[in-house]
């Protein structure tokens, strides 16, 4: 992806984000389909005490998730967009809120868990490589596994202005980071769930 991309997503965010203030809309979430994929995510971690990054973590919503479950980890959030971490930042100062594009400036430590929730559904030329480099960079940083979360192909009724992932696509991306992974296409309704595993 390259940087006229990548202006475009900040942009396209930053604009939800005044229109639709502090909500789950300004990432282009509804209120239930975020919590619904949130409690999909939880269900394949256990970060209770863990490290935890979350890759594209927007306004820092799946750490209030994680804070109203009652679940005490040590929380990382980065994102390309300025707006968005300053937000994150208010809402809470006592997590850890970086702006940080890993292809650029590379991760200086490594977690148990990193989380990828719907960071690349925006249809914008070169997301899909850049998808598969993010996610072999954080790979590198992963003491346990990877949760990647995207839309998925068979979806009956599609959107142009989003990117939908096959089953086969994500195997073999997966095949090129790790022996070790799963998929599942059947916890959250028109999506992927993609599990990179270190062991």
């Amino acid at each position: 992806m390259d940087e006229l991309a990548k202006e475009y997503i900040i942009d396209f965010f930053t604009k939800r984000l005044i229109h639709f203030k502090n909500s789950p809309e300004a990432v282009g979430w509804t209120p239930k389909g975020q919590i619904l994929r949130y409690e999909a995510v939880l269900g394949l971690i256990e970060p209770e005490g863990k490290s935890l990054l979350d890759f594209g973590c927007g306004k820092g919503d799946f750490y209030s998730f994680l804070k109203q479950k009652g679940i005490c980890c040590k929380y990382t959030g980065i994102d390309i967009n300025p707006s968005l971490i300053e937000v994150a930042k208010k809402n809470h100062p006592e997590a850890e809120f970086y702006v940080q594009d890993i292809e650029k400036e590379r991760l200086n430590r490594d977690f148990d868990y990193v989380v990828s929730i719907g960071v690349f559904n925006l249809a914008v030329q070169g997301v899909r490589s850049t998808m598969q480099n993010c996610l072999k960079i954080l790979f590198e940083n992963t003491k346990e596994k990877i949760i990647f979360t995207c839309l998925n192909k068979e979806t009956k009724l599609k959107d142009f202005s989003v990117v939908y992932f096959s089953k086969e696509e994500l195997e073999d991306v997966a095949k090129k980071i790790s022996g070790n992974y799963e998929i599942f296409h059947d916890l959250i309704e028109d999506d992927l769930f993609l599990i990179l595993k270190k062991f």
